[in-house]
């Protein structure tokens, strides 16, 4: 088909055509592309959603048998522990409450354990407790408790032996390992001429008189003590040492240790410490039991 001449009266018509023409091609070529991006669009879109769909149903099988294992291996430490830890943390508390009252019942039981004694009744009728420990069998003396008004106690240098003074009698009393006790307090005095006076005769007739007060253990077979023996009856006396021997029972004065004011302090490694008067003397234990 030729272009048509300018000058023809069928130019204008058929450019006009042309134009239509033109105008319809490109309208469909446009149609056409609009209508196939957006089927690429869609197909683009339901293939990203098909892979990740398949992405993500591959990676739920993957995960299927992990979560299987999981469930295994909680069913299994669900075997092996306590349901509740809550529970447990409680029964542990529980315990541990229990395991601490029993420890204190332990330790109380052993206290009353430790805690052995022999009674002694003194003169004012009290009932006192010789408290001890039992070392291999044998007696070790601690303390005497309750202890009355004018009491004294004292203990051998092995702890075998305790010494009980009472000022109030003027009374002495040893209890040995075995727990027995043994009245070593001089009964009487026999003067040269054979006359016999008796303790409670003398105290009696004599208020205040020392007859035997401040004992204390030399050794294990001696007790040294204050007594105003041999005399009596008369103004200004004078306190002696006397020993008196645990296992015979023999009294015997230091006559050449004498003062107004006696006292024996302690036993000493040295010897026995005591003030006479205004002076401290110390007597060792040999010249105390040889006299």
């Amino acid at each position: 088909m030729g272009k048509p001449s300018i000058f023809s009266k069928e130019y204008e018509r058929r450019m006009k055509k042309r134009k239509r023409l033109v105008s319809t091609f490109i309208l469909v070529v446009l149609v056409i592309g609009a209508i196939a991006f957006t089927a690429t669009k869609i197909n683009f879109k339901n293939d990203i959603k098909d892979k990740v769909s398949s992405i993500l149903t591959k990676k739920s099988n993957q995960d299927k048998p992990s979560i299987s294992n999981d469930k295994a291996n909680n069913d299994k430490e669900a075997a092996t522990k306590p349901k509740d830890d809550s529970n447990k943390d409680g029964n542990k508390q529980s315990d541990s409450n229990a395991s601490k009252d029993t420890s204190k019942n332990g330790n109380e039981e052993k206290k009353q354990e430790e805690d052995k004694y022999i009674e002694v009744t003194l003169g004012s009728g009290t009932v006192s407790k010789i408290f001890y420990d039992d070392v291999s069998g044998t007696k070790k003396y601690k303390y005497l408790d309750p202890i009355d008004s004018g009491v004294t106690f004292d203990i051998s240098p092995s702890q075998n032996s305790m010494l009980i003074n009472e000022v109030n009698t003027q009374q002495m009393k040893v209890i040995g390992s075995d727990g027995q006790q043994k009245e070593i307090t001089k009964a009487s005095y026999v003067t040269k001429d054979g006359r016999t006076f008796s303790r409670e005769a003398i105290m009696k007739q004599y208020p205040g008189y020392l007859w035997s007060v401040n004992s204390k253990f030399i050794d294990d077979k001696h007790v040294a003590y204050v007594s105003q023996l041999p005399w009596f009856g008369v103004p200004d006396l004078y306190s002696y040492i006397w020993i008196v021997d645990i296992n015979s029972g023999e009294h015997k004065a230091l006559m050449n240790i004498k003062a107004k004011n006696l006292t024996i302090s302690n036993l000493e490694a040295d010897g026995l410490h005591i003030k006479a008067d205004d002076t401290e003397k110390v007597i060792t234990v040999q010249q105390l039991i040889g006299g």
